[in-house]
């Protein structure tokens, strides 16, 4: 049997999907200040990714 292939394409736009949008919402909520989006983007985009790579792993 086939081992299923990770959708790549998709986990790059998930992870910049959900990392954009969930920096909107920090920001739109006074969470985060625009000052402070350097490190705090980066560290967003690596979770979102992790978190698609680990959801992409079928069985």
């Amino acid at each position: 049997m086939k081992k299923a292939k990770p959708d790549v394409p998709g986990i790059i736009a998930g992870t910049v999907l959900s990392g954009a949008a969930t920096i909107w919402m920090l920001t739109d909520n006074g969470v985060l200040q625009t000052d402070d989006l350097g490190v705090s983007s980066a560290l967003l985009l690596v979770a979102a990714g992790i978190v698609g790579l680990a959801a992409s792993h079928r069985s």
